[in-house]
């Protein structure tokens, strides 16, 4: 019975799936929006890159203090945690029931690194092309699985997030005490901020319980009417994922405790490669990650890039990081990032061909 239920259950949510693809698209936004909101975010990003150069007065000398090795080392970091998302997202791919390769998740996670960093859009756009790519392979019937696989990912990758940095906060919280009164105290607020975030996380986790409160659902069965039921099969969708709870719990563990863990590297790696700068703990390191990770998530700047830059250089100065140090950094995180970023354009290169098939059957 349990598995007749799944199965029904998993038709409708196929069927659904097959009338929102049919519902004809909107209307495509225009060139001149597209290239208003390219040029703003551009500027944002630049302008908060200059003015780390300007109010540390770094030369271009101060970035050969920097051990190469460690450069080279940072850019394989950030390459190993992009692939290890990879694999995460092929499992949810897989849970979802849809028929994909994971050499071709794999293909599309890099080409949606690619597009995160080189798209208005930011992290949001990289996923939209994802999502895009992959839908036209796929039968209609998957086609919402497809888009709510990367939902998930999203989901796992932010609860993991919030975790480390309330985590390695709390390991830190010695240093955190030393730091000057306004930038603890807008660290502290921040964390506050997470914690509530984190709580939301959760909930959406359960969020298809809602439905069997009559209060919530009175308000969700509007929200269907006025969205031709795009809140229940949502709600479907995740209870389905849920069912595999270990999975999820399993990823959100192995993401906070190794892929952040690896993303933090590469700040301690330049840190600690830094000519004549004392040794670095990896925590702190790891801290200052974090922080600048959650912020770049914040939509605004151009892939994130110059709000990670910015959080970055004010906790290295919070910790006591020199100016040449807490400005070099900070660029050279971002610098290895878009290199990361622009060999992943090979896989959209060498993918051209494929996307050309067709839905696969």
């Amino acid at each position: 019975m349990n598995e007749e239920k799944q199965t029904l259950e998993q038709q409708q949510l196929e069927s659904a799936s097959e009338t929102s693809v049919a519902e004809p698209e909107k209307a495509p936004e225009p060139a001149w929006k597209k290239a208003l909101k390219f040029i703003l975010k551009f500027g944002v990003s630049a302008g908060i890159l200059t003015y780390i150069v300007c109010t540390r007065d770094i030369k271009w000398q101060d970035f050969r203090l920097v051990n190469p090795w460690c450069i080279a080392a940072a850019f394989l970091c950030i390459y190993l945690q992009l692939t290890l998302t990879g694999v995460r997202w092929f499992t949810l791919l897989r849970t979802a029931g849809v028929n994909c390769s994971f050499r071709e998740a794999f293909s599309l996670q890099m080409q949606g690194m690619f597009f995160s960093q080189f798209l208005p859009g930011g992290s949001v756009g990289g996923d939209v092309v994802k999502a895009g790519i992959l839908a036209t392979r796929t039968p209609p019937g998957g086609k919402f699985n497809v888009v709510f696989s990367i939902f998930v990912d999203r989901l796992c990758g932010l609860g993991a997030l919030l975790t480390a940095l309330l985590g390695t906060c709390l390991i830190c919280h010695a240093e955190i005490a030393q730091f000057p009164e306004g930038q603890r105290h807008g660290l502290l607020l921040m964390c506050a901020i997470c914690g509530a975030l984190l709580c939301v996380v959760i909930c959406v986790f359960f969020s298809d319980l809602l439905y069997k409160v009559k209060f919530f659902k009175f308000f969700l069965d509007i929200g269907d009417r006025i969205t031709k039921d795009t809140f229940k099969r949502a709600a479907s969708a995740m209870e389905l994922y849920r069912r595999s709870w270990k999975l999820l719990v399993g990823w959100i563990v192995a993401t906070t405790l190794v892929f952040f863990p690896v993303l933090g590297t590469p700040v301690w790696l330049l840190a600690n490669g830094f000519d004549g700068a004392p040794r670095r703990g990896f925590l702190p390191c790891l801290m200052i990650s974090n922080v600048s990770q959650t912020i770049a998530a914040i939509p605004g700047s151009f892939g994130g890039t110059g709000t990670r830059d910015i959080a970055c250089a004010e906790m290295m100065t919070a910790m006591g990081f020199t100016d040449t140090e807490s400005g070099v950094i900070p660029i050279l995180v971002t610098v290895v990032t878009l290199l990361v970023a622009l060999s992943c354009a090979v896989f959209f290169i060498f993918d051209r061909g494929r996307r050309r098939k067709g839905p696969e059957s």
